[in-house]
């Protein structure tokens, strides 16, 4: 690589990831805020699938089995990065 090329690249911040990213990975979001906007938009658009778009084709049941695991996954993944939230 060329030295343009190295100087543009440590300009970047190591730990910043893109808010596509935070939103479909499995792990915490970078930061509380980001981390509230992808549980809030992912729980949302489960609640769309199976409430709104395909009600008749998911049992009563399954609907808040389904939208109970998806909060329960996302107070598992807040817990997760509260310890990396609190480091910075």
């Amino acid at each position: 690589m060329t030295r343009w090329a190295d100087d543009e690249q440590a300009r970047e911040p190591r730990g910043e990831q893109s808010l596509a990213v935070d939103m479909l990975g499995v792990g915490p979001a970078s930061t509380p805020a980001r981390e509230l906007l992808a549980s809030v938009s992912q729980i949302g658009a489960v609640a769309l699938l199976v409430f709104v778009l395909f009600p008749d084709r998911v049992p009563e049941r399954w609907r808040w089995m389904v939208v109970g695991a998806t909060v329960a996954y996302f107070v598992f993944r807040t817990a997760a990065g509260i310890p990396k939230w609190r480091r910075r």
